[in-house]
């Protein structure tokens, strides 16, 4: 049997638990996730023959956005499916068939049938240059033993810090709740839509944190996307059935339609002007609304407008997402033709020979550049096609 075993102290990993905790807006199952995955590392590992190891994960799919207190009460937080690379040096061979770790962190086995029941799942390639082997633990629970640890070790936090519950597709009621005691709150603003809405609102399936703020009646000034001016990164229903502002923002929408009594389009376009985006239907007339509807649709990333990269000297991108390596530029007709605004035939040659060196300095720095141009018919449609590859990556 070949063991792949990290040697970390349960001392170490609270401590920096408490650390990401106390640092980050994260959600806890990634506070958590984090803190495990760095001492998942070369110098944690037993064995002296791994270069490197690379993480990934994406915890979207399971993190229930609950608090600590609300893993401590539920007795245990599990994060499935943690993927991880190995790599080793050419004529090293790693052979992996179980993976040890600490005894205060457990592993979850997930049942094949025919007795046979796994705990990772390993996959072997020979690079040319070197090895590599990827695993993937398919549960890590951490009990509520640990997890009261860490609580009881923490001992300041910001309670002002709140974060977006996750309540499911189609519920309007949003409310926010402080990560660590588990304390919800819906905003002020939602208060007339709650108050119109309560003889239908079920306590039955409906999420913990709404079952609180209900039964608490309890409001905060100011703390929702709207209020605050932060993008939101909320799915309210799937994109088959309505526009992505709908899918971030459809709880702000549904909260209008019930507290003004207007259609949905309506409460729609309300949102629309507040983000400073094209109403539904209206033609996209200028970059600031480029600008606006991107920031929008990325919100886990910092979307800069008039970008100027050091590589880039001194000119400027339009709109840089760094994380993503991605350039939007919009493109009018002084880069297409003669306008005398715009310094006529010796413009055109300038602002032609500007855009050759701006598209291959990002072909450099490994930048994709996107170009959207006055002769198109600028929409919400052509936005998604032509981004549809980096927002695949959120």
């Amino acid at each position: 049997m070949n063991v792949l075993e990290f040697n970390f102290t349960k001392e170490e990993f609270i401590f920096e638990c408490c650390k990401n905790i106390n640092l980050s807006t994260n959600t806890i199952a990634d506070d958590i996730y984090y803190s495990f995955i760095s001492f998942i590392t070369p110098s944690f590992s037993i064995n002296n023959n791994i270069q490197e190891i690379k993480h990934k994960y994406n915890n979207n799919y399971y993190d229930k956005f609950l608090s600590l207190q609300d893993y401590i009460d539920k007795n245990s937080l599990t994060l499935h499916y943690n993927n991880f690379t190995i790599y080793s040096a050419k004529e090293e061979i790693i052979n992996v068939d179980e993976l040890k770790l600490p005894s205060f962190i457990k592993q979850q086995p997930v049942d094949y049938g025919y007795d046979v029941i796994k705990y990772i799942k390993v996959k072997k390639a020979n690079l040319k240059t070197k090895n590599k082997i990827d695993i993937e633990i398919l549960g890590l629970i951490f009990d509520k033993k640990i997890l009261s640890e860490i609580f009881n070790s923490l001992t300041k936090f910001n309670e002002e810090i709140l974060l977006p519950s996750h309540s499911g597709v189609w519920e309007w009621r949003q409310t926010f709740y402080n990560k660590i005691t588990g304390e919800t709150y819906f905003c002020n603003c939602f208060k007339k839509a709650i108050e119109k809405s309560k003889k239908d609102s079920q306590l039955s399936n409906t999420h913990q944190h709404i079952e609180k703020a209900l039964e608490n009646n309890s409001f905060k000034e100011s703390i929702c996307h709207i209020c605050t001016n932060k993008n939101s990164d909320l799915m309210y229903c799937s994109k088959m059935y309505g526009s992505e502002v709908k899918v971030r923002y459809g709880a702000y929408i549904k909260k209008l339609e019930i507290e003004k009594e207007i259609t949905e389009r309506d409460a729609e376009n309300e949102i629309r002007v507040i983000k400073n985006i094209a109403k539904i239907g209206e033609r996209w007339i200028n970059e600031t609304l480029l600008f606006n509807y991107i920031d929008m649709i990325f919100p886990e990333y910092n979307v800069i407008r008039e970008a100027s990269p050091q590589w880039l000297d001194r000119q400027r991108l339009d709109i840089f997402i760094p994380e993503l390596n991605l350039a939007v530029e919009y493109q009018g007709a002084q880069h297409f033709k003669a306008v005398p605004l715009f310094g006529g035939v010796e413009g055109l040659k300038k602002a032609q020979e500007r855009d050759k060196i701006k598209k291959l300095r990002c072909k450099q720095n490994k930048v994709t550049l996107i170009y959207f141009t006055y002769k198109e018919n600028l929409s919400e449609n052509l936005i998604m096609k032509k981004l549809k590859h980096f927002l695949e990556k959120q």
